[in-house]
């Protein structure tokens, strides 16, 4: 018996050490989401940034491009972290652009399912370790939170976006910058300055986690989210850089993009909004304002590529960054906002907002502490480019951003991979690399490690459709074949199609050409909006204004009452007049 009960323990014994080094194989994964990143933000795809530790990453595996996203943060952030459509997880809009009438349809509720499956759920199932620190900003603040769905330790800001030195919200739609640990609200230090801080949490998750046992990590920077923020010494790296101008550069980029073979060698810039300004037309001031700004949003992505540095570097000293794989990318396009800046009385409205939160458009005050810098709209398309507009909107601008997947198990490619990929295909190529298994049919996105191996050069054959929705604006790929619907600002709202391979920049429509092709792309997305339970808003209806009309509904209902109060008050002394009088 005594016999038995020996064999049975060093059974055990040597089970649970082939356990432990069986996971010690397993290699670590960091995925690292910038924040409104544009197509050729990064040096290694022709940027003006200096990038080195991003374009290391790329030198060593794989980069993307034609990689895409939804326009919007938390729709891609919902399918980064599930691998599915975002309307599958209730995430159709960000809460801040969404109309709450459409709640109450399930593509629309901003809260997940219990049991919805993240990447986190999937690798902690799989022995990993999880840990995120960054911005979370999916759905309805609280509801989503990181620690409910699969995630050990957690540090996030639940918001669309907020101050990088403190917990002031830069929109009035919302009323605080809520921050949570492990679920429960926290507070910031004093010394806070978000690329720096979020990178030592996450540091210090891993140096605390169990060194045996391999790690998810998930770092979603801030950076380069408005309000652009930076320590000053970043923005004056830059200083002359801009100094040509949106018009001049915006050219560069494209001569850049076909150098490096990102676009056809005959692409063309689209027709600019006609709200563009022209560089010459500014005054000197305005083009030292402008530029200054620029500066700021190159500075805060050089910090937090500095950042990430240290976090490689400190992987790198426990002999862990040769076993990990690396993800890095964008969650849309760059944002195109000029806030601050608007007239009549909404511009008054938000300036004495402004004037209440400590915020400031002034020159001295771009990239400070209390700062609301943004670049507008046309260092926007310089961002964005060779492609069209920007953020929130359903061309190439709003939705192609960089992919770079480098680390354990990636072979380096040295040309940029032209097939084309998705947000939802990042958790299937993980999952197929780290030989987790998995059903096709329980996601949307499918592996790209043919891809990335060199297998094909393709994931997507040319007769497989694939549409993104988000607020209206919608497109659908097929081949080298678009069609996309651009909304009120910068779109009529109509559909259009588009040769991608002859016209990168979509600067000529072809549906007028093609109009069978386009009628049967049409039926293909009309499928797709009828299978995820797609609203579509009316014509007249933008995702602008909609943030306006929200931000209006807050603010009276946080300023409701004392005027209520007020009008009581009125109505009272009025009445005590009146009596006053008639006795």
């Amino acid at each position: 018996m005594k016999n038995y009960v020996l064999k049975f323990i060093l059974t055990m014994m040597v089970f649970s050490s082939s356990c432990t080094i069986a996971a010690q194989q397993k290699p670590n994964v960091l995925v690292v989401l910038l924040d409104d990143v544009g197509f050729m933000d990064f040096g290694s795809y022709g940027g003006t940034t200096a990038t080195p530790n991003i374009d290391k990453l790329a030198q060593q595996g794989a980069k993307f491009s034609r990689f895409y996203t939804a326009a919007q943060c938390a729709p891609s952030r919902a399918m980064l972290m599930t691998g599915k459509d975002n309307h599958q997880v209730g995430i159709g809009s960000i809460i801040e652009s969404l109309d709450p009438a459409l709640r109450q349809y399930p593509a629309y509720s901003m809260i997940w399912d219990d049991d919805t499956q993240t990447m986190a759920t999937r690798l902690k199932a799989s022995g990993y370790q999880t840990f995120v620190s960054g911005k979370w900003g999916i759905g309805e603040s609280g509801a989503n939170l990181p620690s409910k769905f699969g995630f050990d330790r957690s540090f996030v800001l639940d918001a669309t976006g907020a101050s990088n030195y403190d917990e002031r919200p830069y929109i009035p739609v919302n009323t605080a910058a809520r921050w949570f640990e492990g679920g429960e609200r926290t507070t910031l230090p004093d010394d806070f300055y978000s690329s720096r801080n979020l990178v030592d949490k996450l540091i210090d998750y891993i140096d605390e986690g169990e060194s045996e046992q391999p790690f998810f990590a998930y770092l979603p920077f801030m950076a380069i989210h408005m309000p652009l923020q930076v320590p000053k010494e970043y923005i004056e790296k830059y200083n002359g850089v801009f100094d040509k101008g949106w018009d001049v550069m915006g050219k560069q980029r494209l001569k850049k993009a076909i150098d490096l073979k990102l676009v056809p060698s005959d692409t063309k810039l689209a027709k600019a909004l006609k709200t563009h300004r022209k560089w010459d037309s500014l005054s000197e001031p305005e083009k030292a304002y402008w530029a200054r700004a620029m500066q700021v949003n190159a500075g805060m992505l050089e910090a937090a590529d500095f950042h990430l540095g240290r976090l490689l570097a400190r992987l790198e000293a426990k002999g862990q960054l040769d076993n990990t794989l690396v993800i890095v990318t964008s969650d849309n396009g760059p944002e195109g906002s000029t806030v601050g800046f608007d007239k009549g009385l909404q511009g008054a409205a938000f300036s004495a907002w402004m004037s209440m939160n400590n915020w400031s458009t002034e020159f001295e005050d771009i990239g400070g502490k209390n700062g609301l810098t943004t670049i507008g709209p046309e260092w926007a398309s310089v961002s964005s480019g060779p492609f069209k507009l920007f953020k929130f909107n359903s061309s190439e601008g709003g939705q192609r951003v960089p992919l770079i997947i480098s680390g354990a198990g990636i072979i380096n490619q040295t040309d940029f991979l032209q097939g084309r990929a998705h947000m939802v295909d990042v958790l299937p190529t993980i999952l197929d690399l780290l030989d987790i298994p998995f059903e096709q049919n329980e996601l949307y996105g499918r592996s790209l490690m043919p891809l990335i191996s060199g297998q094909s050069q393709q994931v997507y054959g040319s007769d497989e459709s694939y549409a993104i929705e988000v607020g209206g604006n919608a497109s659908l790929y097929r081949g080298d074949w678009k069609i996309a619907r651009v909304n009120s600002p910068s779109g009529d709202g109509q559909w259009h199609l588009f040769n991608l391979a002859l016209d990168a920049g979509e600067a000529y429509a072809l549906e007028d050409e093609h109009p069978v092709l386009f009628q049967a792309l049409l039926n293909e997305y009309l499928a797709y909006a009828a299978e995820m339970g797609v609203i579509q808003p009316s014509l007249d209806s933008n995702d602008r204004e909609q943030v306006i009309k929200n931000m209006i509904r807050k603010q009276l209902g946080v300023i409701g009452p004392y005027l209520f109060f007020i009008v009581a008050l009125v109505i009272g002394l009025v009445y005590l007049r009146s009596r006053k009088k008639l006795n």
